[in-house]
């Protein structure tokens, strides 16, 4: 005499089926609930964002007067090139 009730067999893939339905179920409930904070740009901010804008520019200016433009050396001034005989492909 069981004092419980028989429980039918129920197969692996609708066991797994229905975990995957209740954690999804429970994760969405989850993520819903969640409280979100909305941060807004202050005016401090705004300000400090210009000022390294106007720093950054001038840095790039600066950077841009030390290194003289670098054109294509001459042929004569160009190391011969080696040739690897031990590459595959020669390079």
């Amino acid at each position: 005499m069981p004092s419980l009730p028989s429980i039918p067999h129920v197969p692996r893939e609708v066991l797994i089926a229905i975990a995957a339905v209740v954690a999804l179920l429970v994760l969405w409930l989850w993520a819903r609930s969640g409280r979100y904070v909305a941060i807004r740009k202050s005016d401090a901010s705004e300000a400090l964002t210009s000022e390294l804008g106007r720093i950054a520019d001038a840095l790039e200016r600066l950077a841009a007067l030390a290194t003289p433009h670098e054109t294509e050396p001459s042929a004569e001034e160009k190391p011969p090139r080696r040739e690897n005989w031990l590459s595959l492909f020669r390079r």
